[in-house]
């Protein structure tokens, strides 16, 4: 896929702004509406959420980018919390709310991937992890040369899973 133009046509960008305008639908519902405090600081964590999406690309660097797309996160994070009061004061019910903390958790895993996509090697100026020993690399070296495995003793060990798992679900 080509480099986008726009923020516009960043896919978490979309998701977020669609998320975001389901949100304020709902808060527009008599009860809900009722309750201006949390009907303000839900529209404006989701809001806030596409926004720190756009401004980030528009910032015209990578790392600039990223630090905006984690701050968007944490929107993100605030607007489950917030979705999670609303659920509790009765102001969703049960598929509202499983279907908003869903998308919520889908537009975060499409942000964190494309984060990923852009520190990994060959995604990026930046690399994520530690770099390779310097008897790895001759090791790897040797095998390119010869065509043979290294000796079993110098295998290198297996790469621990650094990322716990999430729990996806809604915290009903």
């Amino acid at each position: 896929m080509p480099a986008a133009r726009s923020f516009t046509e960043l896919q978490f960008w979309q998701r977020a702004r669609q998320w975001s305008k389901d949100i304020w639908l709902l808060t527009q519902q008599p009860l809900f509406a009722r309750d201006e405090r949390l009907v303000r600081q839900i529209n404006d964590s989701s809001e806030s959420a596409m926004s720190n999406m756009a401004e980030g690309y528009g910032r015209g660097t990578q790392e600039e980018f990223i630090t905006f797309l984690g701050y968007a996160i944490g929107s993100l994070d605030e607007t489950q919390s917030h979705l999670c009061a609303a659920y509790d004061r009765s102001y969703l019910d049960k598929d509202q709310f499983a279907r908003l903390w869903s998308e919520g958790i889908a537009i975060r895993k499409l942000t964190v991937a494309f984060i990923r996509s852009m520190i990994l090697p060959r995604g990026g100026e930046r690399t994520l992890g530690k770099p390779k020993s310097w008897s790895n690399q001759v090791w790897e070296i040797y095998e390119r040369v010869t065509g043979q495995p290294r000796p079993s003793q110098f295998e290198p060990p297996p790469p621990e899973d650094p990322i716990p798992a999430r729990h996806d679900q809604p915290p009903v």
